[in-house]
């Protein structure tokens, strides 16, 4: 088993802070693709929240726990204001009565396909982005993607009762394209403390999906609870089998050996 993992993109702006980070990684090369699709997940529990952009209202009452898009977005700078939501917010973001706890100027890539998520870092909300794997998967199978948003240590992933993914850290994914079916999904802390909030048991994963997992909340801040997010996009499906290429990555620990066969990481 192979596995890569890769630091997500990190963009935007901390909620309650001015800190502006741009993303010019996420940029595409597709020809004739200036516009990009953008997802947003809200993955800091108990805080609903207007969002606007452009200074009009785009998402009104974005409840924690739940996923919006694709916003279709033209490459360039975009004002974003997010204020905590109200009744029957008003379309333009200048008549806001009340101050934004974001307003900043996300810079958006050009032909790219990205999910940006609301999380706790350190103890502050903040935003990150993941530029999302759609590339093609054998039939009858599915990509899953894990990503670390919590604020919380390090984690194994097992799957089936064995260690698929070992010490995923903060702030960083995993995937893997395995079949489709039913598996036992557990997480628990690099010394195999169970962290039940983040152990979804069995799960079904359908074919042709690219199946996206946020670990989200706190875990010391009991006002943002640890819990899982999901997320659901479809994916092609390849013509023939692919033959696997040699891992350029340094060999998984052994005792993620037991998983090769289920499922094959390839980051």
């Amino acid at each position: 088993m192979s596995i890569t993992r890769r630091r997500p993109l990190v963009a935007a702006f901390a909620l309650l802070a001015a800190l502006v980070v741009a993303i010019p990684v996420l940029a595409s090369d597709r020809a004739g693709a200036a516009d990009s699709q953008v997802y947003v997940v809200h993955g800091i529990p108990g805080v609903a929240v207007d969002v606007y952009a452009g200074g009009t209202l785009a998402l009104p009452g974005f409840q924690p726990g739940t996923t919006a898009g694709p916003l279709t977005l033209p490459q360039g700078d975009l004002p974003v204001l997010v204020f905590v939501a109200i009744t029957d917010p008003p379309q333009a973001a200048a008549d806001r009565g009340d101050s934004p706890v974001i307003d900043q100027v996300i810079p958006v890539p050009s032909g790219a396909d990205v999910s940006l998520v609301a999380n706790i870092e350190g103890g502050t909300p903040n935003l990150q982005a993941f530029a999302n794997d759609l590339s093609a998967v054998p039939a009858g199978s599915a990509r899953v993607t894990v990503r670390h948003t919590a604020d919380a240590p390090a984690v194994d992933v097992l799957v089936n009762g064995a260690v698929a993914i070992p010490g995923l850290a903060p702030g960083t994914e995993a995937s893997a394209v395995l079949p489709a079916g039913t598996y036992d999904i557990q997480v628990q802390l690099t010394d195999g403390t169970p962290i039940a909030a983040l152990s979804p048991g069995t799960v079904d994963i359908p074919a042709a999906r690219n199946v996206i997992v946020y670990a989200v909340g706190s875990a010391s801040d009991q006002d943002f609870p640890l819990g899982l997010v999901q997320q659901v996009l479809e994916v092609p499906v390849q013509d023939a089998p692919v033959t696997p290429t040699t891992p350029t990555t340094a060999p998984a620990p052994a005792a993620a050996a037991a998983a090769t066969a289920s499922p094959s990481f390839t980051g």
